[in-house]
């Protein structure tokens, strides 16, 4: 067994700093491929003359791939650990990125970048779960949000960078470069993981994964991640496109617009991180997605006034919270179900989110193709968001109510 699996809560391991360093690469991964979509949609949409509604279709099936997969997924890790799960995503996204390359229809790209990157995805996004174990309660919010900078980091290189090779090289070979990044890169990161610190034999009767499920509080949170996510997709799916459609940007422009909110969202996300140890996790929520729906009002008046402050408004607002919500959603979800199931819950939590972005992308091109214009789609994302944040007050307290089951603390490694 290696040392941190025997070290106390107060002793020192610089081994947590590496998970974080690993999880942030992974994440910065993870990320670039699924916001890639939004790079390559209006390409896409240019030459297979597909609707808004049918090209982001494959996003949707993307995100209810993962959703489905997610159980599965989080038993594997449960069961097997993070360092074989992430290598082998790794490399499935890597091949099918390789696969988007070839296609020549809609159902040919549903198939490699809806089914098959979604089943990588899904693995590699767990990994903040996997950082959460390696810190004490009080400070896993704060690692959750370092590593969670390299979702933001993520974007801020990888979408000019798609957009770029696509201007320059074409759509097929950003494809295969981009895959082969992913593949190369965090392979053999993830290899090295090594077990977290186990749990001690504890005389409490032991909780069932079947009474887990039928908590109410459980539900509230898939309920706030499903509407977080709605809001979210709506316009970081069809960002790009309305920039560029509109005539308001260039591709590279409008990938290089996204890439500065993602840039801004660094230091917002280890703000955010720091935020939820200390408002916990439904303030930081709401604070976040309050800013987030700000943001898409200023987008709004874009239709209104056509001045370059907007914009730069809107890079600031909405990217300073890019992401904090899931930050919240994740810290919540440790908090109230630390223990051995805990990589079962998210992925419980988690395919409620990806049922959000699956609705959400196809439902932000299905209201662009039925009014002509992304208002409607912007101003839906703005409820979803007030439905959010209600989900996750109706949740309960961020501390665990008395009458919820108790679980014992984990022997995780303090920060000294």
């Amino acid at each position: 067994m290696s040392a941190a699996a025997h070290s106390s809560p107060s002793e020192p391991s610089s081994y947590r700093y590496l998970i974080i360093a690993v999880s942030f690469m992974t994440l910065a991964g993870a990320s670039g491929a699924s916001s890639a979509f939004s790079v390559f949609y209006p390409e896409l949409l240019d030459v297979f003359g597909w609707s808004h509604a049918s090209g982001a279709l494959v996003y949707s099936v993307n995100m209810l791939v993962v959703a489905i997969s997610s159980p599965l997924l989080g038993w594997l890790l449960d069961r097997f650990g993070p360092r074989w799960l992430f290598t082998a995503a790794a490399i499935v996204i890597g091949l099918a990125f390789g696969a988007c390359s070839r296609v020549s229809n809609l159902g040919q790209y549903a198939l490699a970048y809806g089914v098959l990157s979604a089943l990588g995805q899904t693995a590699l996004l767990s990994t903040t779960v996997v950082v959460a174990k390696w810190f004490v309660r009080a400070q896993q919010g704060r690692a959750i949000g370092v590593a969670d900078v390299g979702t933001g980091f993520g974007m801020v290189a990888l979408t000019p960078g798609t957009a770029w090779l696509i201007t320059q090289f074409g759509w097929q070979t950003a494809f295969v470069v981009l895959g082969a990044v992913i593949m190369l890169v965090l392979a053999p990161l993830n290899l090295l993981h090594r077990p977290a610190p186990a749990e001690p034999a504890t005389s409490s009767p032991s909780i069932s994964l079947s009474l887990l499920l039928r908590r109410y509080d459980l539900w509230m949170l898939c309920a706030a991640h499903l509407f977080m996510s709605i809001t979210m997709t709506m316009v970081n799916v069809h960002l790009i496109e309305f920039l560029v459609g509109t005539g308001v940007l260039q591709l590279f422009a409008a990938a290089a617009l996204l890439s500065a909110v993602s840039l801004v969202s660094l230091p917002g996300r280890m703000f955010f991180g720091w935020l939820v140890d200390r408002l916990h996790p439904n303030g930081a929520f709401s604070l976040a997605m309050s800013c987030t729906m700000l943001g898409f009002g200023v987008l709004l008046l874009l239709a209104y006034f056509e001045t370059r402050w907007l914009l730069y408004a809107f890079v600031v607002i909405y990217g300073f919270a890019q992401g904090a919500g899931g930050i919240s959603i994740a810290a919540k979800t440790v908090a109230l179900f630390h223990g051995p199931y805990v990589g079962t819950i998210f992925m419980v939590v988690n395919p409620s989110g990806n049922l959000g972005a699956a609705i959400g992308a196809w439902l932000g091109g299905r209201l662009f193709d039925l009014s002509g214009s992304y208002t409607l789609t912007f101003t839906t994302a703005i409820v979803s968001g007030l439905l959010a944040i209600g989900c996750m007050w109706l949740g309960g307290s961020n501390r665990r109510s008395l009458a919820a089951p108790k679980m014992p603390e984990p022997p995780v490694i303090g920060i000294p």
